[in-house]
């Protein structure tokens, strides 16, 4: 319809699921290493390993992702090593990604090399 904002999609995981949350406005500098769920709509200046990370639309990465399950919101400088990777409209990603499952919703922004499925390859 003409004049209607299409609705924003969020990503819906129940709150109790998540273990961290790191908030926007809080600044990282260093690496992270996580178990079970964690959200970041923050800046993280370092590595990321976990695993299951989602990276709202608020959050910025310096650093390289290492999950076995990511959804990204937010802007990403690094390369991504994770078993499941989502990028969901509005994402922007500087960097190779490497997965064995990848889904690109319309609208994310992807610049580097892309190995998938039986292309993909581990972390060195």
């Amino acid at each position: 319809m003409i004049g209607r904002k299409e609705k924003e999609k969020k990503v819906n995981i129940p709150m109790s699921d998540i273990r961290s949350i790191l908030s926007e406005g809080l600044r990282i500098e260093g690496n992270i290493t996580s178990q079970g769920k964690i959200r970041i709509d923050g800046e993280v200046k370092g590595n990321i390993n976990g695993d299951y990370v989602i990276l709202g639309k608020s959050s910025k990465v310096l650093g390289n992702v290492n999950t076995k399950t990511l959804i990204v919101q937010g802007h990403v400088r690094g390369n991504i090593f994770s078993e499941k990777v989502e990028i969901k409209s509005g994402a922007v990603i500087e960097g190779d990604i490497s997965s064995n499952s990848l889904s690109v919703e319309y609208g994310a922004d992807i610049k580097g090399k892309v190995c998938s499925g039986k292309f993909s390859k581990s972390p060195q």
